[in-house]
């Protein structure tokens, strides 16, 4: 038992050295068919979230609105409306995907680009978006493709300051994460070596 303690302790203590994943497979609006799947992943608190992927079957040679909006959504067939909102928890001004908080929103993530073939292959960091820290936490929230170019809040429209005049939502999908955080090696190494001790003298 007290080695059970031990460990938990030992792991709650270094989580921050443990890389969190999240993946959302996206769907056209209230719609089974499937366009992609996108993994989040990062490595520790203070780093930022990759996301990767391929989504396919888009418009050729599109710029496309790319936010995490506010609510979940269901995990097939989704109503892409249920969304809500970019996820805003500091209620600032949308903007371009940038590290500056107080000039965009959390979920701002500026523009995906599709291909002649209408695919985007898709490999990104941001430093605002995040899978640990709760405020701003992306998990069981929706991600979201637009049907239109993000103007990054300075196309002069009525809605450039809220969504970018980012017109229709046209993908959707429900972030969760993996059932367990990532070990990295080294932590492995360290944790065993530890364990190693604690059996020996205890």
């Amino acid at each position: 038992m007290f080695i059970l303690i031990v460990s938990a302790l030992f792991l709650i203590i270094h989580q921050g050295q443990c890389a969190m994943k999240a993946t959302a497979t996206l769907y056209a609006d209230n719609s089974i068919t499937s366009y992609g799947i996108l993994t989040f992943k990062q490595e520790n608190a203070a780093t930022p979230v990759r996301i990767t992927g391929l989504l396919s079957g888009l418009n050729a040679s599109s710029a496309l609105g790319f936010h995490v909006h506010e609510y979940a959504v269901l995990k097939s067939a989704p109503n892409c409306m249920a969304a809500g909102g970019h996820f805003n928890p500091y209620n600032t001004t949308h903007g371009p995907r940038t590290p500056d908080i107080r000039n965009r929103h959390v979920g701002d993530l500026g523009n995906l680009t599709t291909d002649a073939s209408g695919n985007i292959n898709i490999d990104l960091e941001d430093s605002i978006i995040q899978l640990y820290n709760a405020t701003q936490s992306i998990i069981n929230r929706t991600i979201i493709v637009h049907g239109f170019r993000d103007d990054g809040g300075q196309g002069g429209f009525s809605d450039s300051t809220t969504t970018g005049n980012a017109g229709a939502r046209i993908l959707c999908g429900l972030i969760q994460t993996s059932n367990a955080l990532i070990i990295k090696p080294t932590m492995f190494i360290h944790y065993i070596a530890i364990m190693i001790v604690i059996i020996i003298f205890f």
